[in-house]
């Protein structure tokens, strides 16, 4: 189980967002900044594919069409099952998430110093944020956000509306977020605003292990 307060050098900050509001952009940044970085979603596709119990569990709970003939995950497939229908997505996270926040609390016990990002599009849906530090929202406008996804994964403005619909309002996170990071598509901008972020986290004048909690806009 992941601890609520950092109890060595090492201060944890969840970095989510709605669809396409470019968090990962901003985990990037922050790794390049000298940050580790936990891409929840990216170790979830993985343990999908490598670990043996939650294959036997996805294959149980969505069938043998979840994997390709050569073992590795029909990604197509399964988000056609589980993106349309919210109880078969909580279904999927139910077999996926355990493994997830125990893969975290790994790499959190082998840190000794500096700032742990988890990076994850459902933080405040899976109950995350009292297991962390602090966390970061990143938001963009609506059309944006749209536009992003549209290119990105070569679909209509209807399926990313839709996709948006099945997640957490991006108005919802801003309320309970720590900070509140703006990326309205300035790189620059959002560069030093991700600079200043990790700044803010790891500045021992203006947060403290004992109190990290703060709420600011950048």
């Amino acid at each position: 189980m992941l601890e609520a307060r950092s109890i060595s050098g090492v201060r944890t900050l969840g970095v989510t967002g709605g669809i396409g509001s470019g968090k990962s952009i901003v985990c990037a940044y922050l790794g390049e900044l000298g940050a580790e970085i936990f891409d929840a979603d990216l170790i979830a596709r993985n343990l999908m594919e490598s670990d043996g119990e939650v294959r036997h569990a996805v294959i149980q709970t969505f069938g043998r069409e979840s994997y390709q003939a050569d073992g590795s995950l029909n990604r197509p497939w399964l988000a056609g099952k589980v993106f349309a229908d919210n109880t078969r997505l909580a279904q999927l996270n139910e077999i996926v998430h355990p493994k997830t926040v125990e893969a975290f609390g790994v790499l959190r016990s082998c840190l000794q110093a500096g700032l742990l990002v988890h990076e994850a599009a459902l933080i405040y849906e899976a109950g995350l944020e009292d297991r962390l530090d602090a966390i970061c929202v990143v938001t963009a406008p609506k059309d944006v956000r749209i536009e992003r996804v549209m290119a990105r994964d070569r679909v209509s403005a209807e399926e990313v509306l839709a996709r948006m619909h099945r997640q957490w309002p991006q108005e919802e996170k801003v309320r309970l977020a720590d900070v509140v990071l703006i990326n309205d598509g300035d790189m620059s901008a959002v560069r030093r605003k991700t600079q200043r972020l990790y700044e803010l986290a790891m500045s021992g004048e203006r947060l403290s292990f004992e109190n990290f909690r703060f709420t600011r806009q950048l």
